[in-house]
């Protein structure tokens, strides 16, 4: 053999392969797909590209700020003096975490079942939700100035008190009723030590001042929980000055005054299981005159619980309640219930809660002997939001606990 003769079984490194060893080698794949393109052959149509899905995500409205910074920020100041524990967060930790987890499984006999754990939550999460309640509150008496509610709450009809129900109602519906009422009323406010002696007629004894005779306004929980005690130390923080440093100036301590008026206000208390009350429980609670009532995260909390028996207390809150009375509603937008609602042998289906509640409140069509009939609608729907989204202020507010953004879905009805 040759110096430089190949092995047949030694490999090539460079050049061109032979063609031996390119047949082996698997056919390229098709430039394009084979067709038929014999007789009765119809070519197909260029495929169109696909048109975008619409977005599921809902359009959001930005909630407005109504309210002035100031007021909103002395509403802080009153739940966190009102409840010292908000001081020290760090130390409160831990007990936060324990009720959050019971809301996170929907146990609200563990959350809200012990003193600490109540006020745990009022100083937690109460604090945003007021300042959201305040000013869509604010925006819905600007909206509705003519309403009877609304002028008694302004001070405008004085024949009558304004009274605020609230079902599920804590401490964020006493605290976003009561910067309503600051807000608007003139006169709600407390006045200093040095000015609160009231001028007499020398005649009569009766107080000149005319707002000292202006009807309180009623705001009035229930729930299932006792918030008694979260009441009433929220209803003496409104009512006493805040305490000044022993630094103060003198102007400081002249002009110290309690958020509102000790006529201002009334706040009473109710626990009781809503499913419960009859029509002879809820006639007095709401009153003969219009009211406002509200469900603030709570209804679908009820509708989870069962859909049945809370179509049933929407439908006696319905019988009870006076023409003009405003109901509002507000919840998570993706608020839905799974509950009760199943044939035999079928899966649960998923309810939105604003059509279980459209369905209770607004006219539907019914079957008589003839021809299908409207029944005779009960509610008037003023305001439907899906997705309303409220933003803390970026600047001007501070609380020793972290503020949140709400979302939330929003319903008013005014009762015919």
């Amino acid at each position: 053999m040759k110096k430089y003769e190949r092995h047949a079984q030694s490999q090539r490194k460079h050049g061109p392969l032979p063609v031996s060893s390119a047949s082996k080698a698997p056919a390229p794949p098709p430039v394009s797909r084979p067709g038929w393109t014999g007789p009765g052959y119809v070519k197909k149509a260029a495929r169109q590209p696909r048109a975008p899905s619409a977005p599921t995500a809902l359009a959001s409205t930005v909630q407005d700020h109504v309210l002035p910074i100031e007021l909103q920020q002395r509403t802080l100041d009153i739940i966190r003096d009102t409840f010292p524990a908000s001081h020290d967060f760090e130390t409160l930790k831990p007990l936060l975490h324990q009720v959050n987890d019971a809301l996170l499984q929907k146990d609200f006999e563990t959350a809200f079942g012990k003193q600490e754990f109540m006020e745990g939550y009022a100083i937690r999460w109460s604090p945003s939700r007021a300042l959201g309640y305040s000013n869509l509150l604010a925006q819905i008496c600007e909206q509705r100035k003519d309403d009877a509610w609304v002028r008694q709450l302004i001070g405008d009809d004085l024949s009558t008190p304004a009274k605020a129900l609230c079902f599920g109602g804590g401490a964020a519906e006493i605290m976003a009723f009561a910067a309503l009422l600051r807000h608007f009323r003139e006169g709600a406010a407390g006045k200093p030590a040095a000015a609160s002696s009231i001028e007499l007629d020398d005649m009569s004894n009766t107080p000149l001042d005319p707002t000292a005779c202006t009807p309180p306004v009623n705001i009035h929980l229930v729930d299932a929980a006792d918030w008694s005690l979260v009441a009433s130390k929220l209803q003496a923080g409104l009512k006493t000055p805040p305490t000044l440093s022993k630094y103060a100036s003198a102007v400081a301590r002249a002009s110290n005054a309690s958020f509102l008026s000790t006529e201002a206000v009334e706040i009473n208390f109710t626990r009781t299981d809503v499913f419960t009350l009859s029509l002879e429980d809820l006639r007095p609670m709401i009153g003969p005159d219009q009211a406002f009532i509200t469900l603030l995260f709570t209804l679908n909390d009820l509708y989870t619980t069962s859909i049945p028996k809370t179509t049933a207390f929407l439908r006696r809150l319905t019988s009870v309640a006076p023409a003009g009375s405003l109901l509002l509603v507000v919840d998570s937008p993706e608020a839905t219930s799974t509950a009760g609602i199943a044939k035999d042998g079928e899966e649960k289906k998923e309810y939105p809660m604003s059509w279980l509640l459209n369905k209770t409140l607004l006219p539907t069509r019914e079957k008589g002997q003839g021809d299908e009939k409207e029944s005779e609608p009960a509610w008037e729907k003023l305001m439907d939001d899906a997705n309303r989204v409220y933003k803390k202020p970026e600047k001007g507010l501070w609380y020793p606990v972290s503020l949140e953004n709400l979302r939330l879905q929003v319903q008013l009805f005014k009762r015919l």
